[in-house]
């Protein structure tokens, strides 16, 4: 647990830019890995264990190339270059890109900037800036913040205050974060720690702050928390 074992040509398989649960990698790899020092005599070849590792992982995750022709396809937006069933490459879309899949080729296209305007617009709470239908720069708005397009200029777009706006000044509670709010807008904020939340007027009015979670109300002693051991001393986590 906490480690990501990494093992050289192994691992070139690429599944993991395919999936957003990288835990369902670590234990596929672990498991095939483990079957392929077990189940393969003395001297077996590089290209054997890869095998091994391949099928183990095609069970965990699929395979985007099992009974595709040769060729390229798109796959969760990853460029897959399929070669007898199986993936020979693979290409992951920048953000801001998309995978598009034509006649047995496929290729990562723009998506952001795609029949825009040159100018500044707004795309997953980022601010992308787009030339000749090209993203050419893009920032990505704090979490306090979103991405608004300008009421009064045509194509440009800002981050812009989102938490505290139509807030008294205080403490407020946003995404595990105690934000400070003055004059409507954010002037600090403090990420609450892992054993902690974020609690509303824990203070008093508009005081919000990170209290106890994971041992509040429970006796001394260890717990099973966010896939570790949480020991809890005085209803406060003294150690994970």
């Amino acid at each position: 647990p906490g480690v990501c074992p990494r093992h050289g040509s192994l691992i070139v398989v690429g599944f993991d830019t395919m999936m957003a649960d990288r835990c369902l990698l670590l234990v596929a790899l672990a498991a095939a890995l483990a079957r392929a020092e077990e189940g393969l005599v003395d001297g077996a070849t590089p290209s054997l264990r890869e095998r091994a590792l391949m099928a183990d992982l095609e069970e965990h995750l699929g395979n985007p190339c099992k009974r595709k022709p040769d060729g390229q396809r798109c796959y969760n937006d990853v460029v897959v270059e399929c070669a007898g069933g199986r993936v020979a490459s693979n290409q992951t879309c920048a953000w801001f890109e998309d995978c598009k899949h034509s006649f047995g080729s496929a290729a990562c296209v723009e998506d952001a900037c795609d029949r825009k305007a040159d100018g500044f617009h707004c795309k997953d709470d980022r601010v992308v800036e787009c030339s000749g239908l090209k993203t050419v720069n893009f920032t990505e708005c704090p979490f306090y913040q979103e991405c608004e397009r300008d009421r009064l200029q045509l194509n440009m777009a800002s981050c812009v205050e989102d938490v505290c706006e139509r807030k008294a000044d205080g403490m407020y509670c946003e995404d595990d974060h105690v934000v400070e709010c003055r004059g409507l807008r954010t002037v600090n904020v403090t990420k609450c720690g892992l054993s902690e939340e974020c609690k509303k007027n824990a203070l008093g009015r508009n005081a919000a702050a990170c209290v106890e979670d994971d041992c509040r109300y429970k006796p001394d002693g260890s717990y099973c928390k966010h896939d570790g051991v949480v020991e809890c001393s005085g209803q406060v986590s003294v150690g994970f």
